[in-house]
């Protein structure tokens, strides 16, 4: 009520004192005597009156715009639903429905760059790989910062074949995104190992090697020597035996332990008739190892030299020094078998018949020798336990690494991608009875 009584005082003190006369001329129009506080309050009244009606022009703009916004959201929201739902057909395999709600989604927001990468994804599962290059192009377009995209992209031209298109879209991404994109590097490496572009290949490892993490470094520094011997073998194969031997003695250098540069190495020297030297090489990959494969390698080496005797002496050598006689036995027994030394591949595989297990190939060595020597129960009982082991005939080197099988040995696995843990896998039983004594061994000088 003071209030009240404050403002009425106000109002009627201020009339009191504006009683004064004032003439108002406007332009065009007779002049009009007022009083002054009249003017006041009609001065007073435009000046709200503008007020008022900029607040009510604001107020139906405002309304109008929250109008437009709540049809575009609920729009939005109706084509997000298309998408989730073309997305989860996607996830349960039904693709040809997946591409119906991605192309009603498109339909309405023609843009919309999750739709465009999706559609893409479920055309590859359809294999037709022209118009999902076409949408991911699209997509790439529209989001030229979209990694999905490119990456399915990438997918999209390996599964079709076109591999130059894969390399530059890998390179694309490389380049946009130098450090984060691992990914892309180990696919554009792998593409240029099947190009056997070694070299460049090389250098891309590199720089993959420090991008990894600690967990995934020992993997890639594999990789990376398994490239430099990849490498070795193409500067080998050029004439560039120089260069192939530094490269191998370098990568020997930072691991001794990896066998297939012994075996290149010694390749190497071998075909720049540095006999000796390569000779020298196998023997000490073999103390430093233990790996039959190097062996092997000297084994071929006097086989082409047609030196036979030296080629025996290899693996008798190896077993005057060696306490793990199995596996040189088995390599000896083998080698006499190619020889047509029948009885004495047969000698050794006997010798250490108790102790091999799982390894159908040594029954077959022995039931055709058998039969050869028309020992034919024998044989029969041989050909039983082959048969009882034939899920992994022919299957006499395993990946340290991954437990992969392979008839013959190879510088890396094909399952795993590791460089030099393939080895002879001769699985052993122990047995308390004592074998028969080894026949006499000589060496090669």
């Amino acid at each position: 009520m003071l209030v009240v009584f404050a403002f009425v005082w106000f109002a009627v003190s201020t009339i009191r004192l504006n009683e004064a006369y004032v003439t108002v001329q406007f332009a065009f129009f007779r002049p009009v005597v007022l009083e002054l506080w009249m003017v006041m309050l009609a001065a007073f009244g435009i000046g709200a009156g503008v007020i008022l009606f900029f607040d009510l022009a604001g107020g139906v703009r405002r309304l109008a715009r929250d109008r437009r916004r709540r049809r575009v959201d609920e729009a939005h929201q109706a084509v997000e639903e298309l998408y989730m739902a073309g997305l989860d057909a996607l996830v349960n395999g039904h693709h040809e429905k997946a591409l119906q709600r991605f192309d009603s989604v498109l339909e309405r927001e023609p843009e919309h760059e999750h739709a465009l990468v999706k559609k893409g994804d479920s055309l590859r599962a359809l294999k037709r790989y022209r118009e999902a290059a076409d949408t991911l192009e699209r997509s790439t377009r529209v989001a030229p910062n979209n990694l999905v995209a490119l990456y399915s992209l990438v997918d999209v031209y390996l599964a079709a074949g076109a591999e130059e298109r894969a390399k530059i879209v890998l390179e694309q991404i490389i380049e946009g995104w130098p450090l984060p994109t691992v990914s892309a590097h180990r696919q554009l490496r792998d593409l240029l190992v099947g190009h056997q572009k070694w070299e460049e290949a090389s250098a891309l490892q590199s720089r993959l090697v420090d991008m990894v993490s600690d967990e995934e470094r020992a993997l890639e520094r594999d990789m990376a020597k398994g490239l430099r011997l990849g490498l070795g073998v193409a500067q080998l194969s050029a004439g560039r035996s120089q260069e192939a031997i530094a490269g191998f003695r370098l990568i020997l250098a930072e691991d001794e332990s990896f066998v297939p540069a012994y075996i290149r190495l010694g390749e190497a020297l071998a075909a720049n008739d540095e006999t000796e030297e390569a000779i020298g090489t196998w023997q000490r990959g073999y103390e430093l190892t233990g790996s039959t494969e190097l062996l092997s390698s000297l084994q071929n080496f006097y086989l082409r030299a047609e030196e036979p005797e030296e080629a025996i002496g290899v693996w008798k050598q190896a077993l005057v020094l060696s306490e793990n006689e199995v596996p040189l036995r088995y390599c000896l027994g083998k080698l006499h078998y190619r020889l047509f030394m029948l009885d004495e591949a047969l000698r050794e595989f006997q010798m250490i018949e108790d102790r091999v297990s799982g390894l159908p190939t040594f029954h077959l060595y022995m039931a055709r020798i058998l039969e050869s020597k028309n020992e034919l129960s024998a044989a029969l009982k041989k050909t039983k336990l082959l048969v009882a082991e034939v899920e992994g005939l022919m299957m006499d080197y395993a990946c340290e690494s991954c437990a992969w099988r392979t008839s013959e040995w190879t510088e890396r696995c094909a399952r795993c991608g590791r460089w030099g843990t393939v080895s002879l896998h001769l699985p052993t039983v122990d047995t308390p009875e004592p074998v028969i004594a080894p026949s006499p061994t000589w060496s090669t000088p």
